[in-house]
Order: C-alpha cells, then sequence, then structure tokens
C-alpha cells in the first residue's frame, strides 16, 4: 500500500509548478487589491495549495506531517508575540512607555530624531533579539514623539522597522540568527561576521538617508501645542519619574545573561507587573486585565493622546496570531507539494553560471518564498537553505555566504510583505497603514550590498574557509571533486 501511494504522488513538472505557483500568487495579490481581509485572503490561498497538493495526490498524512511541523517551527514565534501584547499593556499601564515618551520629547531635538530611531531600535533588537519586542517598545515610544513634530509618520515608522529588523538579524539572540546558522552548519558568530559585509555599508548609507530627510522632510520643526498637550496629559495621568524607564532597561539585563527569550520576556513581564503596582498604584488585578485586554484610559486631552496609550494586551494580537497561523498553514502545504523545490532546480539553478548569479537567485528566491509564505521567515530560511545547499557545494562557496543570503532576503523582507505577519504586526502595534514601507531603506540596500559582495569577491570565502578577496587564487567545484576550474 505504501508503494502504491508512493508511485500514484506526481512529481510536478517545471510548467506545472511555475503555474501553480503563480496561481497562489494571483489569489493573495487579487484579493488583498479587492480589500479582502488579509486573515481570509491567505486561507484561500491555503486552500488553493491543497488543491495543488490534491492534484499531485500528495498522500494526506505526508502533507499533515510537514504542515504540522512548519507549525511547531512557528510556536516560539507565536509565544513571543503573546508575551509582547502583554508587555506592551503593563508598559503603558505602569508608566514605562509614557516615560520614554515624555522624556524623549524633552531631549530628543526633532532634527535627529530619525536617524536616532534608526539606531536606539538596531540596538533594542540587538540586546534583545527580538525585531516585535523592539517595535513595541521603543517603536511606540518614537511614534510618540513624533507625533508633536512636522516629520511624516511613515518616515520615522520606516526608520524604526528597519533599525529593528537590523538588530534583530545581527543578535545572537535573535531565533532568525540561530535558524539561519543552525540550517546552514555555520558556527553563530561566524554568520553573524559574515553578515557584517552586507549589513554595515547598507546601514551606513541607511543612516545618512534618514539623518538627510528627517531635516529635508520635516525641517527639525517641533508643534510646541501638540507637544504640551502630550505631556501635560501624562503627567497628570501618571507618577512621572524617569525611574519608571528601568523596566526597559530590565530587557538588556536579560540580554546580558543571554537568557532565552521566553524566560527573558517572562522575567521582565514579572518585575514590570511590581512596579506598575509600586509606581502607579495599580491594583493586580487590574494589571492582569491590562495585559490580557490592554490599557484603556482617557485622559481628557482627545483622540490625539487616547490613541496613543489605549493599546498593548493579548487581545490587541489576536487578529495577527490567528493570521500567523493561517501563514504558517499555507507555507506548510506549500512545502509538502514540492512545487518550490522544482522550480529552484528545474528553473532558477540551471541559469547559475558562476557565484554572482549564486548570490542574485538565492536571495530573489528567498523574497519570492518569504511573499508566498506571507513573511513566514522560518519556512523561507529552511526551504531556501535546502535548495541551495548543494549549489554553494558545487560552485565552491561557503556556507557562511548562504547563511548570509538567508537573511538578506527571508529575514530582512518580512516587515515589507503587505500581507505578511511582521508588516501586521508592525501596523497593529503602530497604528500605521503601509505607507512606511517605501521608507525601508536599509532593507532596500541589504541585498544591493550582498550582490556586491559577490561580484566583487569582498566579504566572500571558498569551501576550505579562505576569503576570495585580495590575492586570492581559488578554484570552483566542490573540494576533491574534478574537475576544478577557476572561479569567475
Amino acid at each position: 500500500m505504501a508503494e502504491e501511494t508512493a508511485s500514484s504522488r506526481r512529481q510536478p513538472s517545471a510548467a506545472v509548478a511555475v503555474v501553480s505557483f503563480l496561481a497562489i500568487v494571483a489569489v493573495l495579490v487579487v484579493l488583498i487589491n479587492l480589500n479582502v481581509d488579509t486573515t481570509m485572503s491567505l486561507f484561500v490561498a491555503t486552500i488553493m495549495a491543497a488543491l495543488v497538493a490534491f492534484a499531485l495526490k500528495i498522500p494526506w498524512k505526508e502533507t499533515e506531517s510537514v504542515l504540522l511541523k512548519t507549525v511547531a517551527d512557528c510556536i516560539p514565534t507565536f509565544i513571543i508575540v503573546i508575551m509582547v501584547g502583554m508587555l506592551v499593556g503593563i508598559w503603558i499601564a505602569g508608566g514605562t512607555v509614557p516615560a520614554l515618551m515624555y522624556y524623549g520629547m524633552k531631549i530628543v531635538s526633532p532634527s535627529i530624531l530619525v536617524p536616532l530611531a534608526f539606531i536606539l531600535c538596531f540596538l533594542t533588537s540587538e540586546f534583545t533579539g527580538t525585531s516585535f519586542g523592539s517595535i513595541a517598545t521603543m517603536g511606540v515610544a518614537f511614534v510618540g514623539i513624533a507625533s508633536t513634530t512636522n516629520i511624516p509618520m511613515a518616515l520615522v515608522i520606516g526608520a524604526v522597522v528597519c533599525g529593528a529588523w537590523f538588530g534583530d538579524r545581527m543578535s545572537p539572540m535573535s531565533d532568525t540568527t540561530n535558524l539561519a546558522s543552525g540550517v546552514s552548519r555555520v558556527p553563530l558568530y561566524t554568520h553573524i561576521n559574515s553578515m557584517l559585509y552586507s549589513a554595515v555599508p547598507a546601514a551606513v548609507i541607511a543612516f545618512v538617508m534618514f539623518a538627510i530627510a528627517g531635516i529635508a522632510m520635516g525641517g527639525g520643526h517641533t508643534d510646541p501645542e501638540s507637544q504640551q498637550i502630550i505631556m501635560n496629559a501624562l503627567t497628570e495621568n501618571y507618577n512621572m519619574s524617569i525611574w519608571l524607564v528601568l523596566p526597559a532597561l530590565m530587557v538588556l539585563v536579560v540580554s546580558a545573561l543571554r537568557m532565552p527569550a521566553f524566560l527573558g520576556f517572562g522575567l521582565t513581564i514579572i518585575v514590570s507587573v511590581i512596579f506598575a503596582m509600586l509606581t502607579q498604584g495599580v491594583g493586580f488585578v487590574d494589571i492582569m486585565n491590562y495585559a490580557a485586554n490592554g490599557f484603556s484610559i482617557e485622559t481628557g486631552a482627545g483622540p490625539m493622546v487616547d490613541n496613543m496609550l489605549n493599546r498593548g494586551g493579548i487581545s490587541s494580537m489576536t487578529v495577527l496570531l490567528v493570521t500567523f497561523m493561517v501563514a504558517s498553514l499555507m507555507g506548510g502545504i506549500i512545502k509538502a507539494t514540492g512545487i518550490l523545490e522544482v522550480i529552484a532546480n528545474e528553473v532558477l539553478l540551471k541559469v547559475i553560471k558562476g557565484k554572482t548569479a549564486l548570490v542574485v537567485v538565492t536571495l530573489i528566491y528567498g523574497y519570492v518564498v518569504n511573499f508566498l509564505a506571507a513573511g513566514g521567515q522560518t519556512v523561507s530560511i529552511i526551504v531556501t537553505q535546502q535548495t541551495f545547499e548543494e549549489a554553494y557545494e558545487r560552485l565552491n562557496v561557503d556556507r557562511r555566504v548562504l547563511s548570509r543570503c538567508l537573511e538578506d532576503s527571508a529575514t530582512l523582507s518580512a516587515p515589507i510583505v503587505p500581507w505578511g505577519v511582521a508588516t501586521l504586526f508592525v501596523m497593529a502595534t503602530l497604528g500605521c497603514g503601509l505607507e512606511y514601507i517605501p521608507y525601508c531603506w536599509f532593507i532596500f540596500l541589504v541585498p544591493i550590498a550582498a550582490v556586491v559582495c559577490a561580484a566583487t569577491n569582498i566579504g566572500m570565502w571558498d569551501a576550505d574557509g579562505n576569503r576570495m578577496w585580495g590575492k586570492y587564487k581559488g578554484m570552483k567545484g566542490a573540494p576533491g571533486k574534478e574537475p576544478a576550474q577557476p572561479v569567475k
């Protein structure tokens, strides 16, 4: 029976794989452009993927096994999203986020607000290992500060997102950094060192662009009236003190101790609960409800202030979690169909003639999988690595280049996928739409830097770990395999 089942399964041809792929993408794009709810658009695309699996006669048990494995890989992210929602509600009730906003308005000059948002969100993610946590804490504070200036909010959020994902990508505590390193079998810090070659040039250029744009587009001016309204509302509703930022610094402590994300966030939540009760006099039952349902207050200053403070809680993440789950289902089914592997092996790998083309195709493939998997970084990293590992060995390119490409595409593209989980998180947490995506300059620059590295050999290594720049004279072909040819 097993042999009959295996033989009945159809291996998709290149044409079938491409058509199936385009059909699934078309469903997503068309429905979303028709303003169909993102979760429902993903659900319909999931059904489309299931129909492809059915047409290929893939046994349901096989599909289910891959699907469950994909969902299981996403569970740590589910937990982090839930805990971030709790922490935002607690920090707003306890005065931590309001204090960051209050003192930020007093200290931060509008002329440096945008580049500062990029740098501080980078540092927050670098120390915590989570872009979501950086968005929900430092990002919320900068959005509040920016609301009193004439700087376009989309620009500020673009800087926040770029900084958050830059730090997440380079942090040894990040789940995606460890995943890309692990599946590629590259030592963690070797992987991080490799990423510097594409990240640092892109970060420097993006920082300069944010600095220039912050002044050119906003003029560095503050709206004193709006700022005073917000600051007065905060002092009237909170026992304001600089000590209120201590729970935020707690995140740096757990990072220095290199605690796992779950334990680190758990300890931070416990400390933040105690802090809120002691500094603001919030009751234990109330703080638990804020963690579950979000903070709610009427400051008397109007919607401008109330909308910044009425947020957080697990309930604010419910739609995101459901969408994430549906996206995971779709990604698992697509992986089970094998159409991505066929597209890679029968179409993409055939055009690869050298290391530059290899890097370009890897980046494109990582982006495509991530867009198809609704920003599912885990799925994209794993599928892309499995698809291209052999090609890197064949062209005598070190795996650290592959692991870097996984992050340059799969990790960084997450917050620019319009229907993706990360994008929905940014919009839900910062109260914005998709208008921030064109300002994600760092995310767009990194792949360009990666291609430049491949073309110039700078930041490239052969399979033996020898660097390809300088006086390197390498050979193409996996070690021990003949014939070997000069690298192009």
